[in-house]
């Protein structure tokens, strides 16, 4: 079914460019209650809300709620702060990537959250496809990680890769602002060492 809209008085479809456009506001309004709220605590009419769009649309894109969640973390995997991470970024850029990643700007979420720390609880109590999704996003940036020319062994890939997630995770669960940032900045201390 083709999608219309009314210009210059005249029925004309939408634009491609109009449909991807509603589906980055779905998927970003997505990542941002979901990583705060959890699956169970955000309904399909908040993230249409937010997207500043009609429930109705919401089925042009996803089929459901699940395909959302699963279809959110792809897009915060590919649009949050460990997306430049490869084996070609120099000492400078990796340093500040594991010092933004790591610093309580990254744990209140001002701006793109890692779907592996936000969502990490969240989609253990999930089945399927989520976490099969889930597990394919950290498995890439174990990958990534690995790939860096001071990473010399896939163990120690993992250790960075879960003390960085982990360390945003726990520093989001923890009530005393004080001990989250020295926990973040124990975690950049370490990390650092390492690369």
């Amino acid at each position: 079914m083709i999608k219309n809209i009314f210009r210059g008085g005249e029925l004309m479809p939408y634009s491609k460019t109009h449909k991807e456009n509603s589906r980055r506001r779905i998927l970003d309004s997505a990542v941002k209650l979901f990583s705060a709220q959890g699956y169970d605590a955000v309904t399909l009419d908040q993230v249409m809300q937010d997207a500043d769009l009609t429930r109705g649309a919401f089925y042009a894109h996803f089929k459901s709620k699940q395909t959302l969640y699963k279809d959110a973390i792809l897009h915060a995997a590919s649009n949050g702060p460990v997306a430049t991470l490869s084996d070609k970024i120099d000492q400078p850029a990796l340093t500040e990537l594991i010092r933004k990643y790591l610093d309580m700007s990254h744990v209140r979420q001002e701006g793109s959250p890692c779907p592996l720390a936000f969502l990490a609880t969240d989609v253990a109590k999930q089945e399927g496809e989520i976490r099969e999704t889930y597990t394919q996003v950290y498995k890439d940036i174990v990958d990534k990680v690995g790939a860096l020319p001071t990473i010399k062994d896939t163990d120690s890939a993992l250790a960075i890769s879960a003390l960085m997630i982990g360390g945003v995770a726990v520093a989001r669960a923890l009530n005393d602002d004080e001990l989250s940032r020295d926990l973040l900045k124990s975690c950049r201390k370490f990390v650092e060492a390492f690369i």
